[in-house]
């Protein structure tokens, strides 16, 4: 089941394989005629939960449909698909994306009709292919398009379709409700899918369908922040976990480097898409596995450096050094929690100075590096402060609170600019905040908001012991 259109590329990033745009070509309802794939390849894909400014435009036309209602023209056991010059007449006035469809529906492949009721409707088709356009055509309107995707989720399974292609229509409807930002329903329509794939059709879906509603569902529960329950959060890490080992280049036989936490087989794919595993990272550390969140927020900052994103890069060494800050106990005794102490203010200090050559085009980028270089800072003082030296935690503070000022100075400036030129302002597009790129930026980010613990734990994603040593810096105790 194919739902991709395009060759789209994630949100501001270098071309990485589409993280959950997947294709899958699934089993087929009915083969009445053998038509080619078109060179170019569409796939239908996710919109909220890969690909964020791509906007494909077209429009799927009425396509015509042999009558599945005539029983007396279908085998009960298989059909091979034929060919007559009235359909490939028809075929040759389709645009390449009626094809895909079109091939979708009606695969050359044989099919066995023993598990189905009945093959779709033209009217049940119809009301898929409307789904579609609806969701992905140039005349959007998702929520019409759940609705419609609803319907045909409701034939399928009446019918006893194929696992695979209800699976399809789950993980859909799921991206649908990304869009609307309604993750609950899309964590639940993605589980589904996830079930189905994992049962007896499975086998027949495209091998990619499968990191694409494991990647959906953890982004749907990612989005939920801390308040996501552990349970869901511990869900939510596997997902991330089983989607690296799927679209890595290597057989995950969990063989590991001396010391490594992680299979070498989901570490190359880490480097394959590394905003993904930054939301992992943050996962994690709803978790509590703050070692973990550590590690994948280290290897997300070296698969960013590699290719080229300094931006990216430091957030992501700087959320490595506040996991770390987040593990330590209260107390500095232990052997153990000193060496973890000395490792999270080398890592902190370390990305702190790390941003000082970070360039770009990219203004709001940049805006939200700086603003974590202040969050950053500001863990770095409480983990000082809950460590005794006190004297060496007001520093750090005291920069966060003046790099954070002239952030909001610089923002104010720009805004006035804007306005005085005349200049629309930017879409505010509402989102549910699980990518990297949906950081705290210039408009939010300043030292007063650290007192705010609503703040603090929604936005920064901080767990409740760094939240205290922050507060104990904040108030002197």
């Amino acid at each position: 089941m194919r739902f991709f259109a395009g060759s789209s590329q994630l949100s501001s990033s270098p071309s990485y394989p589409s993280t959950t745009g997947y294709s899958s070509s699934g089993s087929s309802l009915l083969a009445w005629t053998a038509i080619s794939l078109s060179q170019r390849r569409l796939r239908f894909a996710p919109r909220s939960s890969a690909v964020r400014n791509s906007r494909p435009s077209f429009v799927l036309n009425a396509v015509a449909h042999p009558d599945y209602d005539n029983s007396a023209s279908v085998a009960t056991t298989s059909i091979q698909s034929t060919t007559s010059s009235s359909s490939s007449s028809l075929l040759s006035d389709w645009n390449p994306l009626e094809k895909d469809i079109h091939n979708w529906l009606t695969s050359s492949s044989n099919i066995l009709l023993s598990d189905a009721t009945r093959p779709p409707s033209n009217e049940e088709i119809k009301t898929l292919q409307k789904a579609f356009a609806l969701f992905y055509g140039s005349d959007r309107n998702v929520e019409e398009a759940v609705n419609l995707l609803t319907k045909s989720i409701e034939s399928w399974e009446a019918t006893n379709q194929g696992g695979d292609e209800t699976a399809g229509l789950y993980r859909v409807r799921g991206d649908a409700y990304m869009e609307l930002t309604q993750p609950k329903l899309a964590a639940g329509d993605y589980s589904k899918s996830i079930e189905l794939l994992d049962g007896p059709d499975g086998n027949k879906a495209d091998p990619e369908e499968k990191p694409a509603s494991r990647l959906g569902h953890g982004r749907a529960i990612r989005s939920l922040g801390m308040a996501a329950t552990k349970d869901q959060a511990k869900s939510a890490s596997i997902d991330y976990a089983v989607y690296f080992s799927l679209v890595s280049r290597l057989d995950d036989d969990n063989d590991k480097e001396a010391g490594a936490m992680f299979s070498e087989a989901i570490i190359d794919g880490i480097q394959r898409n590394p905003y993904a595993a930054w939301e992992w990272g943050m996962v994690n550390r709803v978790v509590g596995d703050y070692d973990a969140a550590a590690e994948v927020h280290r290897l997300a900052a070296k698969a960013f450096e590699e290719i080229g994103d300094k931006p990216r890069a430091v957030i992501s060494a700087m959320d490595q050094g506040i996991d770390l800050a987040a593990g330590l106990g209260e107390s500095n005794d232990s052997k153990d929690n000193g060496a973890k102490l000395t490792m999270a203010k080398k890592i902190l200090e370390d990305a702190i100075t790390s941003d000082i050559n970070v360039e770009g085009r990219d203004v709001e980028l940049l805006q939200r590096v700086v603003a974590k270089e202040g969050e950053a800072r500001i863990a770095l003082s409480g983990v000082l402060w809950n460590s005794k030296e006190k004297a060496g935690a007001e520093a750090p503070f005291g920069e966060a609170c003046s790099r954070l000022d002239d952030l909001n100075r610089d923002y104010r400036e720009r805004e006035q600019e804007r306005i005085k030129k005349g200049r629309m302002p930017p879409p505010k597009v509402k989102r549910l905040g699980f990518s990297i790129d949906d950081i705290v930026g210039a408009d939010e980010a300043s030292c007063s908001r650290f007192r705010n613990e609503k703040f603090i734990q929604e936005k920064l994603v901080w767990p409740e012991g760094l939240q205290t040593k922050v507060s104990k810096f904040l108030t002197l105790k």
